[in-house]
């Protein structure tokens, strides 16, 4: 039994596969072999290969560390940038209600 194909949108697609080349290149020029590279990030070589063409049925923690392992940086190398957002976005978080709910539409059935 297989797995369904995964559908994402365009942009998502064309992110991934934008990554997927950043994390080929990056492996290619420090000469690591895609076992090693397997050995490093605790994956199988079948998602390895996966992930260096972008498939999005991977998770993403997986990219992540394959990311850090090659030294491929997706935002500002700024560490301290993270605990603000972090902070700010816990206040955001904060203000907003814990749940989301459709508001009841009342039919007018009085005829």
């Amino acid at each position: 039994m297989g797995r369904n194909k995964i559908q994402v949108g365009t942009v998502a697609s064309a992110a991934l596969a934008h990554f997927a080349t950043l994390l080929s290149i990056q492996r290619k020029e420090k000469k690591i072999t895609v076992e090693e590279l397997c050995s490093r990030v605790g994956a199988s070589k079948p998602t390895m290969i996966k992930i260096l063409k972008g498939d999005p049925s991977v998770s993403i923690g997986l990219y992540f560390e394959t990311a850090w392992v090659l030294g491929v940086s997706f935002f500002e190398p700024d560490e301290n940038r993270f605990a603000i957002k972090h902070k700010t976005n816990a206040k955001i978080e904060a203000l907003l209600p814990n749940r989301v709910r459709r508001k009841k539409v009342i039919l007018d059935d009085d005829f």
